[in-house]
């Protein structure tokens, strides 16, 4: 019987702590007086542009799917072992830090003090191209994403999917909507690590992207991929090395580049035997300048003088065991903490300028054959090839066909997976053999949604996979119809 009581007790406690709850007035107890109540735009704007360098223009995927570098000791992804992969971080990290950006300063509460971290408007702008540029990576990589019911989780927890050809729409949309805000007369961001907030450098960015999707589409929507192309092209983009667009990399452990750091822990990637041939059979003096000599290894030479024998290149997904048998990617890259990325180059330009001669689009003065040739100095000369190399390269390589405009992008690509990997699906040039070592010997031309969206939104996941295709890797893209 006392049990009971105390129990009978113990529920009448509870019931009026619970009951109570809402006539209790906490004032400040649970506010941080150290911390902000709103997010800070410039330490926002570092926070959401750090993954273009750590995740996007150096990741591996892509480099190793077109086989410029293969793997030495741990050959999963060179043999198509990862079947699945997670879009998330991007949701939840740069592009809501973005999506932040925008809403302060387009917040009368808000603006006035977001002004002190650069124009309102070029913020904005900044944002928007960003993330523009995020969105047009990961949708390249899956396909159909959620996005007009993103980011609106109560109203949304189980956001619809929107396919790949709207998205494309939205963001031709937002990237023509920041260059209309965009005044170089008013101050760029502050925090931003790419331009240091020099706007007239976002505009090259923003034409340069907008180009670079309108010839991405050009097989499925000629019409739309021409008038942006050609509106891009006429308001600024890459046209020399020297307005390259590179992300900036720090000298500390903090800001390195990951080329460092993935050699500095383990030496696990080599020149891959595909582009090896490729560079050997073409006489192309780039060849030194991707590579290092290996320590062990030989190869049948092709050069004068015999003086590519040491550039070796491992075989696709095998386990190169002895890593030293064969070449590894140029010391300037894997050596220096603060090399510089590139984002967009002036060779990649030139040869989508060449090409959209070939389609007969109005790109201003040049030729086809002219903007060709000029794509391949570009590459050569942000390489570091000498100018006699380069005449002598560029005098025996005219011809400036759809394929070898397609090879020469796939090698001026070196080390840019993203867009390699793009490129190469759209083109379906040059030819590649999967590996002999894959378990399904295709080359992924997507990546699959993750089990967790299958798991959490059933019903859009189906709707999207009837209308997309099967959730494979091998699944084509809106845009790869080739």
């Amino acid at each position: 019987m006392k049990k009971i009581i105390q129990k009978i007790a113990l529920l009448i406690c509870v019931s009026i702590l619970y009951t109570s709850c809402d006539s209790i007035d906490y004032g400040t107890m649970n506010d941080n007086p150290n911390g902000p109540t709103v997010g800070v735009p410039s330490q926002l704007l570092t926070q959401a542009q750090i993954p273009i360098g750590e995740d996007v223009i150096t990741s591996m995927k892509g480099i190793l799917f077109t086989q410029q570098l293969t793997q030495g000791q741990y050959p999963g992804d060179s043999r198509y072992a990862n079947l699945t992969s997670n879009y998330n971080f991007w949701y939840t990290g740069p592009i809501q830090n973005l999506n932040e950006i925008i809403k302060i300063n387009t917040n009368p509460d808000l603006m006035s003090a977001a002004a002190a971290y650069g124009n309102n408007n070029n913020q904005i702008a900044v944002a928007r191209i960003v993330r523009s540029f995020y969105l047009h990576n990961i949708t390249d990589r899956w396909g159909a994403l959620p996005w007009t019911e993103a980011f609106q989780g109560i109203e949304f927890p189980q956001p619809a999917f929107d396919d790949q050809e709207s998205l494309y729409n939205y963001m031709f949309a937002e990237i023509d909507a920041a260059l209309a805000q965009i005044n170089t007369s008013n101050s760029g961001p502050v925090g931003d690590l790419i331009f240091g907030g020099d706007m007239a450098r976002w505009t090259l960015f923003a034409n340069t992207l907008k180009m670079t999707m309108a010839l991405r589409i050009s097989d499925v929507n000629a019409s739309l991929a021409q008038s942006k192309f050609e509106q891009a092209v006429a308001d600024g983009v890459v046209r020399s090395n020297s307005e390259n667009i590179l992300f900036n990399f720090g000298s500390n452990a903090e800001s390195e580049n990951p080329w460092y750091r993935r050699f500095f822990s383990r030496i696990d990637y080599l020149l891959s035997e595909t582009l090896a041939a490729e560079l050997r059979s073409n006489l192309d003096p780039r060849l030194f300048k991707f590579a290092e000599p290996s320590t062990d290894g030989t190869a049948t030479p092709n050069f004068p003088g015999d003086i590519d024998a040491a550039y070796v290149g491992g075989p696709n997904g095998a386990v190169n065991g002895n890593v030293y048998d064969f070449s590894l990617p140029t010391l300037s890259v894997r050596t220096s903490q603060a090399y510089k990325s590139p984002i967009y180059t002036s060779s990649q330009v030139k040869f989508a300028l060449a090409e959209a001669k070939l389609k007969g689009w109005n790109v201003g003065a040049g030729t086809t054959e002219s903007f060709f040739q000029e794509g391949i100095e570009d590459s050569m000369e942000f390489w570091g090839v000498a100018p006699d190399d380069i005449a002598a390269y560029t005098a025996t390589h005219t011809s400036a066909t759809l394929a070898n405009i397609a090879y020469e992008k796939w090698v001026s690509l070196y080390l840019n997976g993203p867009e390699a990997w793009a490129e190469w699906r759209r083109l379906d040039m040059p030819v590649l053999t999967p590996s002999a070592f894959a378990v399904d010997p295709r080359i992924p031309v997507r990546d699959a949604y993750d089990a967790s969206v299958q798991d959490n939104n059933p019903a859009n996941y189906a709707a999207i996979v009837a209308a997309q295709g099967p959730d494979t890797r091998y699944t084509r893209l809106w845009w790869d119809v080739n």
